[in-house]
């Protein structure tokens, strides 16, 4: 069997491509634009030299074109960084379009000179410290030149440099002094830059030996853990998988195959929600057998929180369940027989009753408002009994559950009608807000004896309360709806709440005392979630979240 690795993590790209080589984009830009800005707005007339200097930035322009064609041509990008020749080629030619520009505006104008540091900050990247003192000291010497030829008129009249350029000699000195420290002055700034972009290079090189040491690890562990893991796409299609995926599956997981293809059934449901679900599934193993395997999917998140994939992490649970069911036939058996000696506690005190009446009539003789009375609790009694062997049986031997979509807003409005025909609320009202109109997957006759039970619940805890008060809210969640019964009654201590869904556990004189187990075990069987929170003298609140149908996001 094939083993499938991890996947290597991708690099995050700059933009797609790697950084421009400063120098020829430094000189395309500013070629291209001031032959631009130049032929929107034409030279000051007459003016010495324009059409050479048009001519000059145009060639250079043209030369900057051409070795960005060049490097595309050979699918390296238009300013991808060159050979250190052409670096140092690149550099020269950027000095000679800065020293164009200031003897074309003036070589007397000292804040145009600054523009030669930008080759001594460029060539940080790309040349040795040697090179960059080269660049620094070539250009502050180019500089100089320019300024002495022309102040000196040894070269004819450029532009604006000429004649009129001839300064006194403090003047002169104050020029080129200020100019060659703040080339200089960049060379060192650049030096320090390199010598802190050598320390980043080598602190680089460490942490990349750091993260091939965690990813090693991170495949180490991958490989070496026990419970399966998938990583997916989108689209339910594997991507990549460990050892103990193939092992548990009894299946090898092909990269590019959906998942469901391996026993996972139908999952696109469970791959739609952004928190993580926990999933069960049965499949055939090799021999035939009944295999079940239960883990979690969840989402897997990119650098920007977005969804990239999916993550199921999963185990063998075949010997596990069977292992639990075992225990919980034994738990049954256990609970069957206290709960036989509870219920035979709790039949004696109606059968003492349904007995001693029984001996009166045998009596006879009985004025018959007696006899009327003895019938009345011959009836209640036998209905008590009654209720108490069906709550019994519903407990002891529930049906299969039977889900279906049903109607929220229709739910509420028979719980309403029930509650206002029942004759036992003794005029407390039902303040119930309007529900989400959605459908909710449940079994219809469990949906409706869980919140008649909690109705009850809440009617006999406000027995003695001044203002009784029962109210229904509801909240809706994602992929769930919350319903919250609430009431103002006695309340609950934290002991008595702890033992709320045990069978004949009620605090009320009223009732079989297996409303709220039946209620925890039609819950737990449908797949909702009940909370319940209780303070003495304050009242109770009963939380029932339960799952939206599919396709159920409109109910009327």
């Amino acid at each position: 069997m094939a083993r499938m690795t991890p996947p290597e993590p991708v690099p995050k790209a700059s933009g797609g491509s790697s950084p421009p080589f400063l120098p020829l984009a430094f000189r395309f830009a500013v070629s291209f634009g001031l032959l631009a800005l130049h032929l929107a707005i034409p030279l000051e007339s007459p003016s010495r030299g324009g059409d050479l200097y048009l001519a000059i930035l145009a060639a250079l322009f043209a030369e900057s074109a051409w070795e960005a064609g060049r490097m595309t041509a050979r699918g390296e990008g238009p300013f991808a960084t060159p050979t250190v020749g052409w670096i140092r080629l690149n550099l020269v030619l950027d000095m000679l379009l800065v020293t164009l520009i200031v003897v074309f505006h003036g070589v007397d104008q000292e804040r145009l000179a600054t523009i030669y540091i930008f080759p001594v900050l460029a060539s940080a990247f790309y040349l040795s410290i040697a090179g960059i003192v080269a660049v620094g000291l070539l250009s502050s010497a180019i500089h100089i030149a320019a300024v002495l030829l022309y102040t000196q008129q040894v070269l004819p009249p450029f532009g604006h440099s000429g004649a009129e350029s001839a300064a006194e000699p403090y003047q002169l000195a104050y020029i080129l002094g200020f100019t060659s420290l703040v080339i200089f002055g960049a060379t060192l700034v650049v030096l320090v830059i390199r010598s802190q972009v050598e320390n980043l290079r080598t602190d680089l090189s460490r942490s990349e030996a750091v993260v091939d040491e965690l990813s090693a690890l991170y495949r180490r562990v991958f490989e070496s853990m026990f419970s399966g893991i998938v990583i997916t796409d989108l689209r339910g299609r594997v991507a990549s998988a460990n050892p103990a995926a193939a092992k548990i599956l009894h299946a090898h997981l092909d990269p590019g195959a959906p998942v469901e293809g391996y026993g996972f059934g139908d999952l696109q449901e469970l791959m739609a929600q952004t928190r993580e679900r926990r999933f069960e599934v049965s499949f055939p193993g090799p021999a035939g057998e009944r295999r079940i395997v239960g883990g979690n999917l969840s989402p897997l998140l990119g650098a920007e929180g977005e969804p990239t994939g999916h993550l199921l992490v999963f185990q063998d649970l075949t010997e596990i369940k069977a292992l639990e069911e075992r225990t919980r036939l034994s738990e049954r058996m256990a609970a069957v027989g206290e709960l036989s000696s509870e219920m035979a506690h709790e039949l004696r005190n109606p059968l003492a009753s349904i007995l001693g009446c029984v001996q009166l009539l045998k009596q006879g003789g009985q004025p018959p408002a007696m006899v009327d009375r003895v019938l009345t609790i011959l009836l209640r009694e036998s209905e008590r009994v009654s209720g108490i062997v069906t709550d019994f049986l519903d407990y002891s031997r529930p049906r299969p559950v039977r889900l279906q979509a049903i109607s929220l807003p229709a739910l509420a409005e028979e719980l309403r009608a029930a509650w206002e025909t029942d004759p036992r609320r003794g005029g407390i009202l039902l303040d119930m807000e309007d529900p989400p109109p959605v459908l909710i997957q449940g079994d219809a006759a469990w949906v409706h004896q869980v919140f008649t039970n909690l109705l009850s619940n809440a009617r006999k805890a406000l027995d003695g309360a001044e203002a009784p008060r029962i109210r229904i809210a509801f909240q809706r969640l994602e992929g769930r709806v919350a319903a919250r019964v609430e009431d103002n009654g006695c309340g609950m201590t934290e002991e008595r709440r702890r033992a709320l869904f045990l069978p004949f556990a009620s605090g009320f004189p009223e009732g079989t005392g297996l409303g709220m187990s039946l209620v925890f075990q039609f819950i737990q069987q449908m797949g909702w979630e009940i909370r319940v929170e209780s303070e003495v003298g304050r009242g109770t609140a009963v939380s029932v979240e339960m799952p939206v149908a599919s396709g159920g996001s409109r109910a009327t």
